[in-house]
């Protein structure tokens, strides 16, 4: 399928890390270091098509925004999370998060900022408790009522790690929200190893049609 899609289109990437996953002794430390190449190159290829910079969030207790970011400051912040302090205390902010990122798109697109395509959203997780399905569902089918067409928007999560409640978050925000009162259907989700196994292209195409 054509990468036409891609360009002229805005990319936000969601850093959603656990303090369990920082511990050295953990599984899901070794593979965060494992996924860092691939979400960097994910990450590159993002900036190919918007050479201004990916906005990035560090989706912790205390949520982190940095706009226009490029490739190496992702490195950087994915070096210094796992030389970070371990604490069983960080929390996971996914829900502020996509929240901001999907507010900020449609105030500039009300304000006629927005790029003519529309976005690509990827959220990077390890582990989310199954409370939050609820809202950030909602806080999705919400955002589709907005859309003007089916390939203005695309949320692909990227799971790290095996937790099975954070794979039962992610099937539950996969499956058809259209059922459930969505517009469109823009989520797609995907375990980290699945951004080898195809295309960098082929896998963003996905977060628009899959």
């Amino acid at each position: 399928m054509s990468t036409d899609l891609l360009k002229d289109r805005s990319y936000s990437m969601i850093l959603a890390r656990s303090g369990v996953s920082r511990e050295r002794n953990h599984p899901w430390f070794n593979e965060w270091v494992d996924a860092q190449a691939s979400l960097i190159d994910l990450a590159k290829k993002c900036q190919e098509f918007a050479p201004e910079g990916l906005t990035i969030y560090e989706a912790s207790s205390y949520l982190k925004k940095y706009k226009r970011a490029n490739i190496n400051q992702l490195a950087d912040l994915l070096q210094e999370n796992n030389r970070s302090c371990v604490t069983n205390i960080i929390e996971i902010n996914v829900v502020e998060a996509i929240a901001d990122v999907l507010n900020h798109y449609f105030e500039r697109k009300e304000n006629h900022q927005t790029k003519p395509k529309g976005e690509i959203i990827i959220v990077v997780l390890d582990k989310h408790g199954i409370d939050g399905i609820g809202e950030i569902q909602q806080l999705i089918i919400k955002s589709t009522q907005k859309m003007d067409y089916a390939e203005e928007l695309g949320i692909t999560f990227i799971q790290i790690g095996d937790d099975p409640t954070t794979r039962r978050f992610m099937t539950g925000l996969d499956d058809d929200l259209t059922q459930v009162g969505a517009k469109f259907d823009i989520v797609d989700t995907k375990y980290w190893h699945e951004v080898k196994r195809t295309s960098i292209n082929q896998f963003l195409i996905d977060a628009i049609f899959d």
